[in-house]
């Protein structure tokens, strides 16, 4: 079977990458292993689909930064934005982040799936890339768990990391690149709930509250975020606690030591004062009684506990070393992190195919002539908020938009000759 692009996974930069080649008329091979494409897709944003944001820096990307910067200067966000209008999807923005109209994932899938009808992508499904290597007489060899194969002057790579392996992305696109030459740094689980040692833990599960965190490694400050912080048996969840967790597993496989340092009343920004005239206002209350208000009753227990004062105590008797103790327990409680909730429940990958090996100009490898490599399975990870979907979209069409760009001289008579359009 022979075709002008195969394109190597489903998700969302393959699917970017088929529409938009399909729109320059090219033949266009999509492969997935599961049954649909898209199901990962689904799934993005709580299934409401965080599109992008209107705040796109390149600096939420952290170290990959300067390479996601020349990226989105060949393919500017707002490119991507006019690509889907064009596709029909109408949008809309909730504090900064781009959602579909319709609020449901769904839409944006269906767009995508129907585009990629409409311009007569073909769309392979159960099907398993087991390996792609360079043809002697040029181009690419791809094959299939079937024994089949597909050859194509070029082929993109969009086999994605290993978050959500039930979605389809296991790693293998990273590892089948590295047996071909490519160099990955180690993958790590990000954007996923922390694994906390704390005694407290099962008593505060369901807890909600505003706080500000600070992930301590090795006892120095490495991350702070602000937003609301779940507890949960097992450890702690909340966007600012996904925000963090890009930092944690490579640290501990470290041997590094991990904490995270929890203010509940980051608003205040002299806590003793504050407490010292809360006091004065509720002078005769128990500690307990002074917590009302201002914290839930099992948080609040907790906190006590943790600072050494009975819920009983009176305020007005309290030592000044128990209310510097409170003080540290308010603003500064310590929950040792001991790891993630692993691949199953990230939902990007840390890490992934070296940066160096790629042009930011064309997605295309370095090291081999009609390969190109998008999405989540190259070493770029960003914030919450509808960054990592947007890297997905722009690094998709930026390697599609370019290959169109280098078969148009070969097409051009052709197409001609057909009545069709570069």
């Amino acid at each position: 079977m022979q075709t002008d692009c195969v394109i190597l996974g489903g998700g969302a930069a393959g699917l970017c990458a088929a529409a938009a080649l399909g729109r320059s008329g090219l033949r266009v091979t999509l492969l997935e292993k599961l049954p649909r494409v898209g199901k990962k897709l689904l799934a993005t944003g709580n299934g409401r689909c965080n599109l992008s944001n209107t705040d796109m820096q390149p600096a939420y990307y952290g170290d990959s930064a300067p390479f996601v910067r020349k990226v989105y200067e060949a393919t500017p966000p707002q490119e991507v934005s006019d690509f889907f209008t064009s596709l029909g999807l109408m949008t809309a923005v909730e504090d900064g982040r781009i959602y579909p109209r319709t609020m449901a994932a769904s839409s944006v899938l269906d767009v995508l799936r129907m585009a990629c009808e409409r311009y007569g992508i073909q769309m392979m499904t159960d099907c398993e890339v087991t390996g792609f290597t360079p043809s002697r007489r040029g181009g690419w060899s791809v094959q299939l768990a079937d024994g089949s194969g597909i050859f194509s002057p070029y082929v993109i790579d969009a086999m994605g990391g290993s978050a959500a392996p039930a979605m389809g992305t296991d790693g293998s696109g990273v590892r089948l690149l590295a047996q071909l030459g490519h160099e990955a740094t180690p993958l790590y689980p990000a954007l996923v709930q922390l694994k906390c040692s704390h005694p407290a833990l099962k008593g505060l599960k369901g807890i909600r509250i505003q706080a500000h965190l600070t992930l301590l490694i090795e006892g120095n400050a490495a991350a702070q975020e602000t937003g609301e912080l779940l507890f949960a048996d097992y450890g702690v969840s909340g966007v600012c606690v996904f925000q963090l967790s890009r930092f944690v597993a490579p640290a501990l496989q470290a041997g590094q030591a991990v904490c995270l340092s929890v203010n509940f009343f980051p608003e205040i920004e002299e806590i003793h004062a504050w407490m010292n005239a809360r006091i004065h206002m509720l002078p005769s209350v128990s500690a307990l009684e002074w917590t009302t208000g201002i914290l839930p009753r099992l948080l609040a227990q907790t906190l006590l506990k943790e600072a050494g004062i009975l819920p009983d105590a009176r305020m007005e008797q309290l030592t000044q070393a128990e209310l510097e103790s409170l003080c540290r327990a308010l603003s500064d409680f310590r929950l040792n992190v001991i790891g993630t909730q692993g691949f199953a429940n990230a939902q990007v990958t840390h890490g992934g195919i070296v940066l160096r090996d790629v042009s930011p100009e064309t997605m295309q490898s370095r090291l081999f002539d009609g390969l190109y490599l998008t999405g989540e399975l190259l070493d770029v990870d960003g914030r919450c908020g509808g960054y990592n979907l947007q890297w997905a979209w722009t690094s998709g069409p930026c390697g599609g938009y370019n290959l169109h760009f280098a078969f148009a001289s070969a097409l051009t008579a052709a197409k001609a000759i057909a009545g069709g359009r570069l």
